[in-house]
């Protein structure tokens, strides 16, 4: 087998973390985000890429109930900070 699934979930993450990125410049072009909307636009991705990361890697080491509970906390917790961040990028661009 050429890749294993641990190759693929840290190939996978690089991309989403790419493309997370790319989103953010992107959408700081339109709005110029201030450094509360960077911490909490930042944080918020980087909890869901990490809630990502925990239930892939919980999967491959045989254990599904760790894997639905850190999307569960993770997962949530990284959108609702994004939804912060979002509130907070639209209150300053008025």
């Amino acid at each position: 087998m050429i890749f294993t699934g641990t190759e693929i979930l840290f190939f996978t993450l690089g991309v989403i973390t790419t493309l997370s990125a790319i989103a953010l410049i992107n959408w700081n072009k339109n709005y110029h985000f201030s450094w509360k909307s960077w911490a909490l636009l930042i944080l918020g991705f980087f909890l869901l890429i990490f809630s990502i990361a925990w239930a892939v890697s919980s999967v491959l080491e045989g254990e599904p109930r760790s894997a639905s509970m850190g999307l569960v906390l993770f997962g949530v917790l990284g959108l609702i900070i994004l939804a912060l961040g979002r509130n907070v990028v639209m209150k300053e661009s008025k």
